[in-house]
């Protein structure tokens, strides 16, 4: 990486960029240089194999993307790897500002073809200095995101950037000091709280420091202030004023960190502003101090000496020793003689102790594994230590727990090649539109859908693309509306609220179906008809049913026979019964071959075979007995209803062709899988702009997911690609518009959004939230809160 050693100087053409010298506001602005070295490995857009690149440079507002002023270098020709050298000096307002360099391939006879952008961020960079030495940045290029993944980007751009420090009095005293020869910790007070409020860029003052103050450079380059008397740092720069009046300092000190609790934790009702102090600030002067930081708890604040107590100890250490207290609750100790910090007691000879280490309640995540530790980076990233084999990783070890994380997805080959095998097989329909349009109120989705699908006598129809559109609604359907449809009918059509199915004996979630619907519902059959339908056309496109059926359903379907182990998952207590007829002599019962039975209250009687009732059931029959009563239970009785769904389904998916699957294929193959793995989830996600798998805010976004329920994963899930449920073999396996698409994060926006959802391609927008509790609040309202598609989706 190249190196500069900066001046002050401006370039040679003198002009500086950006926002005027007559903006009324002009007090937050300072001068930034940049410097565009060069690039390295550009893609080759010329047929010729070489380009023409050029870098133009635009300063845009972070909200709405609004350019303020654009500059640009000079060509350099036939080359991939040009080097520029042109420096530009820009007036800018880092908390509103950013820079945005974009590499272009000038061309003569058509546009210009774009070669990458680099999009950069103004708060936290260097400030020169003299004597310091800041080397340049090397950046890897990106598409633009309209462009994604499509367009051939690849190569770096070399950028020196920092702002220029302002011209200072020659009285003005100037530290001597080497940064690096410190390894300071930002000092904090009684209740833990920051002195002051960070500000990420040099006050600009010019007047003297007062007696037993020093001025500094963080490695950022920003400017702080150390106070020797009071052993305390703070960003601004303080006056004679300031320094007799510091208790009004703290006061103000106090109430930034009050208002900033509150605004952090506004989401979890009942917290106070005085709880833990880990939500402060991270661009305070602490993050030069160590690689990493515990997390707080409120036993850590606990552990914070009192300022009487701290006076009472310092006495007894050595002379120009002080002692001072982490933002993790440890004590450490100052050499001002030697310039170094240190954990171990001088007095003593001894290490400080460390603080308690129990972990601040964010989400019941349960206890790490044994061994295991959870710490804070310097930039807030959260990492796991694994005492056991001395190692560390990013990835939260409870992700491996199937009681946390979920369930493992159980990849299996053999259906692979036979779900290969099916698709193959499947018919394509021939002479027909090349899409079929399904248009539909959310609040009659049943009633229209049924109508629609009902209505069509050629059933190719059903195979051709689906277009769904829902009234009042502006979404383009490019595969997740169709997905949605699917999700929102699904819940309709298996309500037991309409009579046609209800739930099995053992919960209130599997499915069968309902003996009693002719009573509900004179048209039930033509109803059965459609849902067979619908599960075919899921089948068919790819899709996925909301619902999940007892076990003798999908025996049914392939025309299997149903024996006493079925009965176990629907109803224990009748497979009980009918376990101990087995077993058992039932003469003592006095059974015959004949049941009762209770259809909304009127009770008949159902003989199993001519002439049931006169039939006792004995040693020598009960085998016949219980084949005939799980004959009556599950298919007798549901046979017509039965026949409707399969001539439905039939229509579209050849019966004999889902024959190769066995009845747990076959749900799978309709209804997916239930449990969701977050771990398979994750490591199954590709991240655009931005963000990657150990990103801060990827973190915060996992931990959230790791924090959710079964039932509250499904949603997001479903919020996201369209669907609550994962294919066979897992995340790896979704399919989105175009095909095979994986679940994807892409950065966007700002704290103040809330994140959105692209079903047709899997993919969350999720914007880069200043904290996890922020993170998660947003998410689980936006999951809550959505309904409808606007725009193209």
């Amino acid at each position: 990486m190249a190196e500069s050693t900066t001046t002050t100087s401006t370039p040679e053409d003198g002009q500086i960029h950006g926002c005027n010298n007559s903006d009324n506001d002009t007090g937050d602005s300072c001068h930034l240089r940049i410097v565009v070295l060069g690039g390295k490995s550009l893609a080759k857009k010329d047929i010729f194999g070489a380009s023409d690149p050029y870098v133009r440079i635009d300063l845009n507002t972070i909200n709405g993307d609004i350019n303020i002023d654009s500059v640009l270098t000079k060509t350099k020709k036939k080359t991939l790897n040009p080097s520029w050298n042109e420096e530009f000096i820009f007036r800018v307002k880092p908390s509103e500002h950013k820079l945005v360099f974009q590499v272009f391939d000038e061309n003569r006879l058509t546009r210009d073809d774009f070669l990458g952008m680099v999009e950069l961020t103004l708060v936290n960079l260097p400030t020169e200095q003299e004597g310091r030495t800041i080397g340049s940045q090397s950046y890897t290029l990106r598409p633009r995101r309209s462009v994604g993944a499509k367009s051939r980007i690849k190569g770096t751009l070399e950028i020196y950037h920092a702002f220029i420090r302002e011209t200072r009095e020659p009285s003005e005293p100037t530290s001597n000091n080497s940064d690096g020869e410190w390894e300071h910790v930002e000092a904090t007070n009684a209740g833990g709280e920051v002195s002051s409020q960070p500000h990420p860029f040099p006050s600009g003052g010019t007047d003297a420091l007062p007696a037993g103050w020093e001025e500094r450079q963080d490695a950022n380059g920003r400017t702080y202030y150390v106070n020797h008397t009071a052993r305390t740092t703070q960003w601004e720069r303080p006056t004679i004023l300031t320094s007799n009046n510091s208790q009004n300092v703290d006061q103000l000190a106090s109430d930034f960190q009050r208002r900033f609790h509150i605004s952090v934790d506004e989401t979890e009702p009942g917290r106070g502003a005085s709880e833990d102090t880990d939500h402060t600030d991270s661009h305070n002067p602490s993050e030069i101090s160590a690689p990493s930081t515990r997390r707080n708890s409120e036993e850590d604040n606990a552990a914070v000496p009192t300022d009487q107590t701290a006076v009472n100890e310092e006495e007894a250490l050595p002379p120009r020793w002080s002692m001072q207290v982490a933002p993790n609750g440890r004590t450490f100790f100052i050499d001002h003689e030697s310039r170094r910090t240190t954990w171990i007691d001088p007095r003593n000879g001894r290490a400080s102790p460390m603080p308690n280490q129990t972990r601040r309640v964010e989400d019941d995540l349960g206890p790490l594994p044994e061994g295991w530790e959870e710490r804070v980076h310097t930039d807030g990233r959260v990492f796991y230590i694994d005492h056991n084999t001395r190692t560390t990783q990013w990835e939260d070890p409870r992700l491996s727990n199937p009681n946390i994380a979920g369930q493992a997805v159980p990849y299996s080959r053999d259906y692979k090649q036979k779900y290969e095998y099916f698709k193959s097989h499947i018919r394509k329909p021939t002479n027909v539109p090349n899409k079929f349009e399904i248009r539909i109120r959310r609040t009659s989705i049943l009633e229209d859908s049924y109508r629609i699908i009902s209505s069509v006598t050629k059933t190719d129809l059903l195979k051709t693309k689906l277009w769904v559109e829902f009234e009042g609604e502006t979404g383009l359907d490019y595969g997740g509306l169709a997905r949605e449809w699917f999700y929102l009918l699904s819940k309709e059509m298996f309500n037991p609220y309409y009579g046609l199915f209800e739930y099995s004996a053992m919960d209130n979630y599997t499915l069968q179906i309902n003996n009693g619907s002719g009573l509900c519902n004179e048209e039930h059959l033509s109803y059965f008809k459609f849902i067979g339908r619908i599960a075919g056309m899921a089948v068919y496109h790819g899709k996925l049913l909301d619902a999940f059926f007892i076990r003798p359903f999908y025996k049914m379907m392939l025309q299997k026979s149903i024996d006493l182990k079925d009965m176990e998952s629907v109803d224990t207590e009748y497979y009980n019964s009918l376990m101990w007829i087995k077993e058992n002599d039932p003469r003592i019962l006095e059974l015959t071959f004949c049941l009762d039975e209770d259809v909304f209250g009127q009770k008949s009687q159902h003989e199993l075979k001519p002439g049931g009732a006169n039939i006792d059931v004995t040693n020598e029959n009960k085998d016949e007995y219980i084949k005939l009563v799980i004959e009556w239970r599950f298919v007798a009785r549901v046979k017509d209803q039965m026949t409707a769904f399969l001539d439905g389904f039939g229509s579209i998916i050849p019966l004999t062709l889902i024959k190769i699957f066995d009845e747990h294929e076959l749900e799978l193959l309709m209804c997916g899988i239930q449990n969701i793995d977050v771990k398979d989830w994750r490591e199954n996600t590709l991240y655009k702009g931005d963000y990657h798998m150990n990103h801060i805010i990827i973190q915060w976004f996992w931990r959230a997911v790791l924090s959710f329920s079964n039932e509250m994963r499904s949603r997001l899930l479903q919020f996201v690609t369209g669907t609550s449920r994962v294919p066979m073999n897992g995340f790896k396996e979704l399919y989105g518009s175009n095909g095979p698409q994986m679940f994807t994060i892409e950065k966007w926006g700002t704290p103040n959004n809330f994140p959105r959802a692209h079903t047709c391609f899997n993919r969350l927008d999720l914007p880069p939230y200043e904290g996890y509790l922020q993170l998660k609040d947003k998410l689980i309202k936006a999951i809550e809160g959505s309904q409808g598609f606007a725009g193209v989706d």
